[in-house]
């Protein structure tokens, strides 16, 4: 019988590893397949008809806990190449909390406000992934952070309307400091920080924007956070669960 060579995990190098410490962000260009992205777009869409939210969320945003992953999320974040990028950045004992779907449209074109997610979680420092599940480009809202923000956390506003983001700062908060707008292709992600000050461009041209957004943290470190009742142990031991 004929065996088939497998492909080696993706892994970040020593200088990616070195700018997501030094800046709270790096980015891998193709961390899925376009097709794979595309697969786990229409997958989200999918769970969204079915659950009828899909174009009646006036975030844009739908978060899913540890223990309701659909196969074909669940078959991803067992990815080979996505735990060898976590092991690097958070070390060997790995923990699966929560993931989102994030899309933008004609519908959904506003900004995501400038925060950090720390804010809404707390505890121990968690570690996020941002997707691109379509081409994410400043004309349809891709990312925008601060690098070097993620060494500490920021006093936010308290603000309740539809964007859903309630801990936030203004643009005028942050127009001294250097922004760097973060397109993606289908398929590329951001390894993030969550104390990395973060918003998203607005969506100016009505195409689609969607991505997925898991988060993980260091199985070692006791987390406060009463954000999570489980986790999903990747690697490694808890300290947690």
């Amino acid at each position: 019988m004929t065996s088939i060579a497998m492909s080696p995990p993706k892994s970040l190098t020593d200088e990616q590893g070195a700018q997501y410490h030094r800046d709270g962000y790096v980015v891998t260009p193709a961390l899925i397949s376009p097709a794979e992205a595309s697969e786990w777009k229409q997958t989200l869409i999918q769970r969204l008809t079915d659950e009828g939210l899909l174009g009646n969320i006036p975030s844009g945003v739908r978060v899913w806990m540890c223990d309701d992953l659909d196969p074909y999320t669940s078959t991803q974040l067992h990815s080979p190449s996505m735990l060898k990028i976590l092991q690097q950045l958070i070390g060997p004992n790995v923990e699966f909390l929560s993931f989102k779907a994030v899309f933008k449209n004609n519908k959904t074109d506003f900004r995501s406000p400038w925060h950090q997610d720390w804010a809404y979680w707390r505890g121990s420092a968690k570690l996020s992934i941002w997707i691109a599940l379509d081409d994410a480009t400043p004309e349809n809202g891709c990312l925008q952070v601060v690098p070097g923000s993620h060494r500490r956390a920021v006093e936010m506003q308290h603000v309740e309307d539809v964007k859903g983001f309630v801990h936030r700062l203004t643009d005028e908060q942050v127009a001294d400091l250097p922004v760097e707008t973060v397109p993606v292709p289908r398929g590329g992600a951001i390894f993030f920080h969550d104390l990395l000050l973060h918003a998203s461009c607005p969506n100016i041209n009505g195409q689609d924007r969607w991505s997925v957004i898991p988060t993980f943290r260091d199985a070692s470190l006791r987390d406060s956070s009463p954000v999570w009742r489980t986790a999903l142990l990747l690697s490694g031991s808890s300290v947690n669960i």
